[in-house]
């Protein structure tokens, strides 16, 4: 195995998923831990972990001034001042998000070259630049690169080769600004790079989040206040902290809620992804998705187009319908293929994909579209998996 080959020893090991819970985070550094010990011990079990050493060579490295704080004045150099970013107003609550604008870089940094200047958290007006596509728009600023663990990236793999968006984002704010309680997007994993500051995260394991709630089924958007605090202990619900520094990478499992705040002035690298080992999760989570948007227009369901419409609306709340979902796959499949059939090779973030990992990676294809199949109405999304499930079982006879 090559040093940026993305493999695993053994895909048979793996035939069906194995999540387990765990009650605080281990801690590796990138010597320490091989992809294949990573896969089999932290991504196909669900379980988060702590890894040093990833930006090590990272040229935002430079983004840390000689004091170990922001480095404004390079930031002003190397990025685009005149580009409009998305801002998060932490002290504005707007339904169950903070207050979303945009502004120009140039006028966010000297927000905040402002708020160091005067040393104090004015939590009525603390900006976060958050989910912020530094890499789609400026795409030779690279200041960054994907690190092997996470190279196996359905999400991003399809996204970036047919050019319509990324999951791939750079997160600037001043000490105070949070994200709130929250899982991440598609039931994802996620991965977090610290360049410079501190955050804190709560973590709660799948299901617990479920004692939170209240009699409408809502989950909190702020656990820090001190009725869910209360709620927590009195309900012994399950969760951990971890504090992550400059330098250290978390990983985020598939459905695992959780709320960040910066303890200091922080920047961070973040990807949400998905891929063999939890496109299941995101299968359920689309078709749990479905289940409510045919709950909601039930009263609907004898008019022309209605399952169309259920389609319309599923993109429009959770960003996926059934029919992208199938693209993806077969995405993903017919380039897991070409390695097995014709001996291409596929780089997936300057790493190779090996064979084992691609059989693995179709094997897991093929269980979610026998369930997309079996669940799906739509004839021709039917035929269409039906179609990739024989192909695949050519292959994997």
């Amino acid at each position: 195995m090559c040093e940026n080959e993305i493999e695993i020893e053994n895909y048979d090991k793996y035939k069906e998923p194995s999540f387990q819970f765990v009650a605080k985070i281990e801690e590796y550094h990138i010597n320490n831990l091989s992809y294949n010990d990573f896969f089999d011990r932290f991504m196909v079990k669900n379980i988060p972990v702590l890894i040093n050493g990833i930006a090590d060579r990272w040229e935002c490295q430079n983004w840390i001034d000689s004091s170990h704080l922001v480095n404004i004045e390079y930031l002003r150099q190397k990025i685009d001042k005149t580009q409009n970013v998305p801002i998060a107003n932490c002290g504005k609550v707007y339904y169950n998000s903070h207050e979303k604008s945009e502004m120009q870089f140039g006028a966010f940094v000297d927000y905040w070259t402002n708020k160091m200047q005067q040393n104090e958290c004015d939590s009525t007006n603390l900006l976060y630049l958050k989910d912020w596509h530094l890499r789609r728009s400026q795409p030779d600023y690279q200041f960054y690169t994907t690190p092997i663990y996470f190279a196996s990236d359905w999400l991003n793999e399809y996204c970036v080769e047919k050019r319509i968006d990324d999951y791939r984002f750079v997160y600037m704010g001043p000490k105070g600004t949070w994200t709130p309680f929250h899982a991440d997007v598609f039931s994802s994993f996620s991965w977090s790079t610290n360049i410079v500051g501190t955050k804190k995260w709560i973590f709660l394991p799948p299901q617990e989040e479920d004692k939170l709630r209240d009699n409408l089924g809502n989950l909190p958007f702020d656990i820090d206040e001190e009725k869910y605090q209360n709620l927590i202990h009195e309900k012994n619900v399950r969760s951990f902290e971890v504090i992550q520094r400059a330098g250290q990478t978390v990983f985020v499992p598939s459905g695992w809620h959780h709320q960040v705040w910066n303890l200091e002035d922080t920047i961070s690298v973040n990807h949400n992804w998905f891929n063999g080992c939890n496109i299941h999760c995101i299968w359920n989570a689309i078709y749990a998705k479905y289940k409510d948007v045919l709950r909601e227009i039930d009263d609907c369901k004898d008019m022309d187009g209605f399952d169309e419409h259920c389609q319309l609306m599923l993109k429009s709340d959770f960003g996926l319908d059934f029919q992208m979902f199938l693209d993806i796959l077969e995405c993903v499949a017919t380039n897991r293929l070409k390695i097995l059939q014709m001996s291409c090779e596929l780089m997936l973030n300057e790493s190779k994909l090996g064979r084992k990992h691609s059989i693995y990676d179709l094997m897991s294809i093929r269980r979610v579209l026998e369930d997309f199949y079996t669940k799906c109405i739509l004839e021709n999304l039917q035929k269409s998996s039906q179609a990739l499930i024989l192909e695949i079982n050519q292959v994997l006879r």
